[in-house]
């Protein structure tokens, strides 16, 4: 199979043209004629990720996070952006991202579906998800249940409610979307948040859980699982570890 199928089957699910604007989705680095039987798939594309691609003889290197997002100024071998490239073309990897596409499409519906929903309704800005609880719990409860569900092993969050039974999600850094949210959901969860959100959870009585950025690593199972139901080719998970560390 060639890159160029993977990539057919990948943007026949997520077509560019359902990226946002800014967005770099799409083939990154290499020959599409590659004839690949291993694949990858990785939240981000740095140096890492793509390193254990190549460790696990990997000819192809599927991502969230584009490698392309941040501009190349030039491309020298020594720089970080260069070394990256350098490697990828070295050692025949091709590196393909779905960034936006993805998740306009999916990574908010895996995530909510996890917490147990139903009636799960696409947000007005056409990314967030908004669900109905199969089990209303109080807050204490739900806050504990967020952790275990998504693995968090530190987290913050802000507000308070008596009980949690309308939730609303974005992966990502999606605290800018809350707002839709006010008076429509007993809690809110994104990542990236800043005190400013913390200050409107409490002012709209709403509960804010910080689950971090790292928590949309959710779609390397899940498209794993998806590509390996069409592609005659071997997948496997890349580690992509959260790049903050906690204490």
């Amino acid at each position: 199979m060639q890159a160029k199928d993977i990539i057919e089957v990948m943007e026949k699910h997520y077509p560019l043209s359902s990226q946002e604007e800014w967005d770099k989705c799409g083939l990154q680095i290499g020959d599409i004629y590659t004839n690949v039987t291993k694949v990858m798939v990785s939240l981000n594309a740095d140096i890492q990720t793509l390193e254990e691609a190549i460790d696990n003889d990997c000819q192809m290197l599927i991502t969230h996070h584009p490698f392309l997002l941040d501009p190349i100024i030039n491309i020298d071998k020594d720089s970080i952006m260069g070394k990256f490239i350098y490697k990828a073309i070295e050692n025949h990897v091709v590196v393909y991202s779905s960034h936006t596409a993805l998740d306009n499409v999916s990574m908010n519906q895996w995530l909510i579906e996890e917490l147990g929903v139903h009636d799960i309704e696409i947000g007005t800005d056409g990314i967030t998800r908004q669900a109905t609880l199969n089990q209303p719990m109080t807050m204490e409860a739900f806050i504990d249940y967020v952790q275990s569900v998504y693995h968090l092993e530190h987290f913050k969050y802000a507000g308070y409610v008596d009980k949690v039974e309308k939730v609303a999600i974005c992966g990502g850094s999606g605290a800018d979307f809350m707002e839709q949210f006010y008076g429509q959901a007993d809690a809110y969860l994104t990542g990236d948040t800043k005190y400013r959100h913390a200050k409107n959870a409490v002012d709209h009585q709403m509960l804010l859980i910080d689950i971090n950025h790292h928590a949309e690593n959710i779609m390397v199972l899940k498209l794993k699982e998806l590509l390996g139901k069409e592609l005659d080719v071997e997948i496997i998970e890349g580690s992509s570890s959260d790049y903050y560390m906690y204490r």
